[in-house]
């Protein structure tokens, strides 16, 4: 497999279209197998990019969204005092003022040690639940791990995958009491996510650890937020509502089975499974009117003028929040072999191309804060440049302007700690396809 600066350096990868016979309306998700070229080079084995997307089908009305089973899981170490808890209790209780009687609520404190405020409950007395909010106090250290977990407990005394199971984690500080590095937050997330639960992160302020934070929400395929002051947290956790009541689906399993010949090699922007000829991944949950996508790359063998040639079937199944039941839908991509490279390049997919650029932007931003962590500052920048480069070609300017502004701010060390939070929450923000805004 080529490592990412020689895909990037060499331009290798090129983007292929198949045919898609996508289902949608009348309740059902719309399934798309796609690339960037349905017309490859002769003669000469190609690294082929294809595009597995599922979108949400539209809801009537939000009388019809889903029952949700939430639990909001809340910081009250001493770093919180003052603004930011009185803040926070004024976000939860502007969550639990969204919900209906018949949705299931928790609230889980935590410091120094974990407290159910509010076990999983029906939300028939709203009074009680915003009283027990109203008398959060905060002191002591963070134990974040403890809390997360105990969250996701209360979750599944009630789990239904008819209902929108996540936890919600509010932390501004470092986890310093339990499991307290990155790694062991991300297997925590990798253990929720295989059970159903999702876990959104929410970060305020600039002294949280944002390595752990995007760890355990992208593991368990939630949602990542830098919040840079408590003053935003209401409209944050306005938007986090807005995501929660557009699920769709749930349980979303998704296999590809590439054609005799057609080598999977990776897997960029989702945790995969690769054996032999299959790819496998999933997703908790898919959102109304909302794409989220996986980008496999494969290897095709070389054919002659003409030639046409199947590369992958992917199948999906997810369970349908609207009928309760479980949809199975599949597509397919085929190639064609020609000498002419005018009618190669006709052939690119520009959609499934930015898509592409997209993620490989999320991963540049991974590895400028890696190499900016290993003191190597110029390899960062470079890194974040050529990326910039990239998005400028690809016609997504936007991205560019922001790549080149973080390349040209990586050695300001008095901007880096900011710097390096908002620059993993858009990187989970873009692998994970988020709904709701990474940095507020």
């Amino acid at each position: 497999m080529k490592s990412f600066y020689a895909l990037l350096a060499a331009g290798a990868v090129l983007f292929v279209l198949g045919t898609a016979s996508a289902q949608e309306g009348g309740g059902q998700c719309k399934f798309e197998l796609t690339a960037g070229r349905s017309v490859l080079p002769v003669d000469k084995k190609t690294e082929l990019c294809l595009k597995v997307g599922v979108t949400g089908f539209e809801t009537e009305s939000e009388v019809s969204r889903p029952e949700l089973n939430i639990a909001l899981v809340i910081d009250k170490s001493g770093s919180m005092s003052g603004d930011r808890i009185r803040q926070a209790k004024e976000a939860a209780a502007f969550a639990v003022n969204q919900m209906k009687e018949s949705d299931i609520v928790s609230v889980v404190v935590y410091d120094s040690d974990v407290e159910v405020l509010v076990p999983a409950t029906k939300l028939t007395s709203k009074k009680d639940v915003l009283a027990k909010i109203d008398s959060i106090d905060a002191d002591g250290t963070t134990a974040l791990y403890a809390g997360t977990e105990k969250g996701a407990e209360e979750v599944k005394k009630f789990y239904d995958k008819g209902r929108v199971n996540r936890v919600i984690l509010l932390s501004d500080g470092m986890a310093n009491v339990g499991p307290s590095n990155p790694g062991d937050l991300k297997k925590l997330g990798q253990r929720l996510g295989g059970e159903g639960i999702t876990v959104t992160t929410l970060g305020l302020g600039d002294g949280y650890n944002e390595d752990l934070m995007q760890q355990l929400a992208q593991a368990a395929d939630g949602n990542h937020a830098f919040i840079t002051s408590a003053n935003n947290l209401v409209e944050v956790f306005d938007e986090e509502f807005k995501t929660v009541t557009k699920v769709v689906a749930s349980e979303a399993g998704c296999k590809l089975v590439c054609a005799e010949g057609i080598r999977p090699i990776r897997v960029l922007n989702r945790e995969a499974e690769i054996s032999g000829q299959e790819v496998k991944f999933s997703w908790n949950q898919i959102y109304s009117g909302h794409q989220r996508y996986a980008l496999v790359e494969v290897e095709v063998p070389a054919g002659a003028n003409g030639e046409k040639r199947q590369v992958a079937t992917a199948t999906l199944s997810y369970a349908n929040m609207k009928t309760n039941k479980t949809d199975n839908l599949s597509d397919s991509v085929e190639i064609t072999y020609s000498s002419s490279e005018e009618d190669v390049k006709a052939a690119e997919n520009e959609e499934v191309m930015k898509d592409y650029v997209s993620q490989s932007a999320a991963l540049a931003r991974d590895e400028a804060v890696r190499l900016r962590d290993a003191g190597d500052v110029d390899a960062a920048r470079g890194v974040l440049d050529g990326m910039a480069g990239m998005a400028g070609n690809a016609g997504l300017g936007s991205m560019a302007a922001d790549l080149a502004e973080e390349a040209a701010a990586i050695d300001d060390d008095s901007t880096w700690n900011y710097a390096r939070k908002a620059m993993r929450a858009k990187s989970n923000s873009m692998q994970n396809q988020q709904m709701s805004a990474p940095v507020k």
